[in-house]
């Protein structure tokens, strides 16, 4: 697993500055040359290497790493082209069939008119470039900024800053780390040895080196080290010849260097042997329930964060750390694995404006890749499985039962999917809810769920909640 470290260059003078802006300048150019290039599609890479090279006097593996970073550039964007066209079809799809409901007033019909003539808009401007084998116009540097310059709300030299503000070096083991931004030890201090585009009269690079913190949290109170200590890990990986990769970024005048390195391998000790703890992703937190080995319910608990719905990026990314903290914590005090939903982020859905909202603030993506990685690096066994009707089979068959909200029966089932349990439809909601019960039987697991939750919604509509309050009188049962 790689991880990246965020370090910065300290003790700058005048004169490395100016090294090292001009060699953003003349990277970020070749960047820019390359992908245009490479678009027109009439040269060879091999060819466009030796271009560059001539060029922008760059060495041979500058030249390498600027022509892939702009292939990477075009194999994204085709990427994201191709998901662009996939989500609107399906928002396409579900605005077609949310009018073809005979009970819609004329004002919502006329407004879902709307929405479908823009979303096929959309469709037909980004399935252009599809036909095209293009790719949208990509701007270097920003929309936003471009639009402010656009309007004079910055300066010619910031737009060109913000288009000119990096360069990077790609590792190499052969070459003890990497050749051109190599991180060297003298004396206890840290420093970053650049290749510069200066040539001597043998043709060698001329180097430079400048001083870079390693970042290494300690605590004022105590001196102990916080969170991840990355210097000591980096460190490690260096005495070991791997390679590492460094990307130099400008940003508020401040000079910032992202290694990239991979770290050793963890043995997985806590398993899901001993039980396992099912995880439900929330917009507050998470919740967690704990089953043995066997499917049994153990406990459940909620890790609230409400912060999470509100604050900033910066602050968001910090709680979602804490709350993988605590997770590792408790799976490591009863020494067993996680489950977590196997979640898909596609923007795929065509929601009204305040569920949109909800949607934005909802960080799914960073709690469980923050998760993921804690677990991998602390040697704690993490399982993804399918999302289908977690919370609905919670809920109608778990909540009651254990006095757990809808959250913690929809982690429950995640737990029990984890060990490939079949979640059976209980014999009362079949006997209540369904009338051909031989057609029932013939559906599979999650058609049968999906009958029964169809029943339910017309008995108590979307709200959850009133399924618990009504379950025993809708289902004939004695208080």
């Amino acid at each position: 697993m790689k991880t990246t470290m965020r370090a910065i260059l300290i003790n700058l003078n005048d004169e490395d500055k100016s090294i090292i802006d001009h060699m953003m300048l003349v990277f970020c150019t070749a960047i820019r040359f390359s992908f245009k290039r490479l678009l027109e599609g009439e040269i060879k890479k091999g060819d466009l290497e030796k271009l560059v090279a001539k060029k922008y006097s760059l060495n041979i593996r500058q030249v390498k790493d600027a022509v892939e970073n702009a292939r990477q550039i075009i194999a994204s964007q085709k990427e994201l082209l191709k998901d662009n066209i996939d989500n609107y079809k399906t928002k396409i799809k579900t605005i077609e069939k949310q009018l073809k409901k005979d009970n819609l007033s004329s004002k919502k019909k006329n407004t879902l008119l709307s929405k479908l003539d823009k979303r096929k808009r959309r469709l037909a401007y980004f399935q252009s470039f599809s036909d095209k084998k293009t790719i949208p116009p990509l701007i270097f540097g920003g929309k936003d900024m471009l639009l402010r310059r656009c309007k004079g709300l910055i300066s010619n030299e910031e737009w060109k800053d913000c288009r000119n503000n990096r360069f990077y070096s790609r590792g190499d083991k052969t070459k003890k780390g990497n050749p051109n931004l190599r991180v060297i030890i003298k004396n206890d201090m840290s420093y970053l040895e650049i290749s510069t585009l200066e040539k001597t009269q043998n043709n060698r690079a001329i180097k430079i080196q400048v001083q870079i913190y390693l970042p290494q949290k300690l605590s004022k109170k105590t001196g102990k080290i916080n969170g991840n200590n990355y210097r000591d890990m980096f460190l490690d990986h260096l005495q070991m010849g791997e390679a590492y990769q460094v990307e130099v970024i400008r940003k508020n005048g401040k000079y910032y260097a992202h290694i990239t390195f991979e770290l050793p391998k963890v043995d997985t000790l806590y398993t899901g042997h001993n039980g396992i703890i099912g995880i439900d992703t929330n917009p507050d937190g998470l919740a967690l329930t704990m089953i043995d080995n066997q499917g049994n319910y153990k406990w459940n608990t909620y890790l609230k964060q409400g912060e999470l719905q509100y604050a900033r990026s910066n602050r968001r990314e910090n709680l979602c750390g804490e709350l993988a903290k605590q997770v590792i914590l408790i799976a490591k005090t009863y020494g067993c694995g996680i489950a977590v939903e196997d979640l898909k982020f596609k923007n795929d859905k065509d929601v009204h404006c305040k569920f949109a909202r909800i949607k934005h603030q909802f960080i799914y993506s960073k709690l469980l890749t923050m998760l993921e990685l804690s677990c991998i690096r602390e040697g704690v066994e993490i399982v993804k499985v399918k999302p289908q009707f977690t919370s609905k089979i919670g809920l109608y068959k778990y909540c009651h039962q254990y006095g757990m909200v809808v959250h913690n029966g929809a982690a429950m089932v995640i737990a029990r999917r984890s060990y490939e349990f079949k979640e059976r439809v209980p014999k009362l909601l079949v006997d209540k809810l369904i009338d051909d019960k031989e057609k029932f039987n013939e559906y599979n697991e999650w058609k049968k769920w999906s009958v029964i939750n169809k029943n339910i919604k017309r008995k108590v509509g979307e709200k959850p909640d009133l399924w618990l309050i009504l379950r025993k009188k809708l289902l004939g049962i004695a208080s």
